[in-house]
This record gives C-alpha cells, structure tokens and sequence, in this order.
C-alpha cells in the first residue's frame, strides 16, 4: 500500500500588506499565455481522476510523433497561477524544435496540501506515458520544466520518480512509471531548514519582506502543521537526490529577490556530492531577478531546449 505524508506544505516567501502581495503578483505571475501562437493543441485534457487535473498539449506545427515531451509546471509560490500561465514563454518554442510541451495544472494551497499538489504533477506524467502511443509521446523521452514553485516540483520530479511514497496513485494510472529524463528547474526554492533572510545578508541583494508584525504563523494560515525544522527533510529536493537520477540543468538569477540563488547553489551541490560533476548543470545569470522577463523568451528556452537535445542525443 502506498505510503501517504500527512503534512503541509510551507511557501518560502510570505506577504500580508496590499503593496507586497501586488508586488509579489507582478513579479511571478506574468499574465496568461496566447494559445494562438500555437496552432496544433489539445487543451483541458482530464489527465486524473479530479475535475481540477487537467493539462494542455501543445504539438509542433508538423509530424505525428512520437515526440519528445516537455512538461511545463508554473509557478506562483503554491498559492496562484494556472496551466495558462504566460512563464510558459520560458520553454513553449521548444515546439519549433520537434517537442510537445505539456502544460500542467496542480491544486494549490492552502485548500491542498503536501504531497497532494505534488501527485497531481506526478499523476500527470503517468497519464502521458500510459496514453504515449494515443496522443504521439515518446514515454522514453520525457523532460520536465518549471520556474519558481513549478522549479521546486520539478526538481522533486527528478528526485523522486522512483519514490513509492512520493506517487499519488490514487488518482490514476497506478503501476506506470512518473519518472523522467531530464529537468529543467527555473529558480525554485530548496533549502526550507532556515530564514532565507540569511541568504540575503551573505549575497547584499535586497530581498522583499518576508515577515511583518502581526502576521499569522503558517500553523495559523494552514500552511503547515508542524515547525519548518521538521518538515525539512520531506520537502527539500536534495534530501532526496540519489545517483540514479536524471541530468539536471539549473538557471538562477544572482540578483533574486524571492528565492535566493544560493538555492541552486546548494542542490547542485549536492547533485555533484552523490551523482558526479556531468549530472548537474548550474547557471547564475549576475543581473536576473526573480521571473526576470530575460528567463521568459525564447532565448532562455534556447538553453534548455540545447540541454534537453544533448540528454536526449538529438
């Protein structure tokens, strides 16, 4: 029987005022993607057994597969954003090299919990695969990428396909294969074992309010119910990473004020301690932001689409 974690999860960066709240929207949420730009899709597609599971194929322009795929996860600190989002940017002309880009819906907290927007994700990949041959999927070629909190679920993806306890299979496909080949994780968070204030004080870059006076605990929000310093080995992707992982490719901006970059620092690291220097690729980028507008162009895409070709021997 599948092991189920019973906690909640903990969004790094927390904001209560009008102003910050806003601000924080700006900068991560960078409006709804124009589907016409992509004339071959599938769109609302139920891919688990809830009304919310729902994700968007989008095909290149020619050919009938199998293709390549690549699953995109948005961001939004766990608490906004949709399948629609225009982050997207950061890999949907990968359709122009011969890949099908899957755009992910999850449930978002608080009214979900952890793991549970994690199994949406991972139910996900289980439908692609046991529908390949339906909709024109290669289920021996399967990438995953995200930016910010879709960072995080992908390098959770990379760590934990073959993780019992991490499979949500409740909800569909049980006995198929989540895992995937390769990621692509856009600045997502992965230490939750400290006040990422501490990143900030080391680095000098001026990081938004975290913390105001009278704001509720996350116990009291129903984030989460336990101290951070014990959830920490369930949610940080390197407590999981193992040497059978698949290549990582990690893009980071030095001058992040959401998620510090030391974040990525520290996963490939430890990518580096347990798989070797070749499993992990790490870019700082000196002058980026959080969802800087220079991640979301198809010259970003151009550097994962590169790293998914070199994986996939393209």
């Amino acid at each position: 029987m599948e092991e189920q974690i019973k906690y909640v999860f903990i969004p790094g960066v927390n904001y209560v005022t009008p102003e910050d709240s806003g601000a924080l929207e700006r900068m991560i949420m960078p409006g709804d993607f124009d589907h016409s730009l992509v004339s071959r899709k599938k769109l609302d597609v139920q891919y688990g057994t809830l009304e919310q599971q729902k994700l968007d194929v989008y095909y290149p322009e020619e050919g009938s597969g199998p293709f390549p795929v690549i699953f995109y996860v948005h961001g939004g600190g766990w608490v906004m954003g949709d399948k629609h989002s225009g982050a997207i940017n950061c890999i949907i002309s990968a359709v122009k090299s011969g890949y099908v880009v899957v755009s992910v819906d999850y449930r978002l907290a608080p009214e979900t919990k952890f793991p549970e927007n994690f199994y949406d994700i991972k139910t996900a990949v289980r439908w692609a695969r046991a529908n390949a041959k339906e909709y024109g999927f290669d289920p021996d070629k399967f990438a995953m990428t995200g930016d910010s909190a879709g960072g995080y679920f992908t390098l959770m993806a990379a760590v934990c396909g073959s993780n019992p306890a991490m499979e949500g299979e409740k909800y569909g496909y049980p006995g198929v294969s989540s895992e995937i080949q390769a990621a692509c994780d856009y600045y997502g968070p992965v230490d939750m074992t400290c006040e990422w204030d501490v990143y900030y004080k080391d680095s000098g870059v001026k990081c938004m309010p975290s913390k105001v006076e009278g704001q509720p605990s996350f116990e009291e929000q129903e984030f989460c119910s336990v101290s951070a310093p014990s959830l920490a080995p369930l949610i940080c992707p390197d407590s999981y990473v193992h040497k059978d992982m698949p290549p990582v490719l990690i893009l980071h901006g030095h001058e992040d004020a959401v998620v510090p970059y030391q974040h990525s620092v520290r996963m490939a690291e430890r990518i580096k301690e347990v798989c070797g220097e070749d499993r992990v690729e790490l870019i700082i980028y000196p002058e980026r932001n959080h969802s800087d507008r220079d991640f979301l162009c198809d010259e970003s895409a151009k550097v994962a689409i590169e790293f998914f070709d070199r994986v996939f021997g393209r």
